[in-house]
């Protein structure tokens, strides 16, 4: 796909979803403990119950999401990577992706998102 056609995609979705960085509430079930969320970053601690997702979405600037308890399988980039205790994972800006608890435990985890280095 061109850049010009991708460009054009994500315009089209932030008209329709509106702002995707700003805090919007989380898939039932699923607890979000917000530790900072400035102009630069937003910090959340999230608890994904077994079965959670947090439906296909994106963000305007890059992810860092780190595992602390459990399994997390994170759908992006046209593959499944199963994330367990430790594991950490980058995100390029406006990645579209999906993060699945599949097992029988809770997961909990990490998520940094940039919204603006300067």
């Amino acid at each position: 796909m061109s850049r010009a056609l991708t460009l054009a995609v994500l315009i089209g979705l932030l008209a329709v979803a509106g702002d995707p960085t700003a805090a919007q509430t989380p898939p039932a079930g699923i607890e979000e403990r917000v530790l900072l969320d400035n102009d630069s970053v937003r910090l959340v601690f999230v608890t994904y119950p077994p079965g959670a997702d947090s439906d296909i979405h994106f963000n305007v600037g890059p992810e860092v999401t780190i595992v602390q308890e459990g399994e997390l399988v994170l759908f992006a980039q046209g593959r499944r990577e199963v994330l367990g205790p430790g594991a950490a994972h980058w995100l390029p800006d406006a990645t579209t992706h999906l993060a699945r608890n599949e097992t029988d435990r809770p997961t909990r985890f990490w998520s940094l998102l940039l919204k603006r280095c300067d």
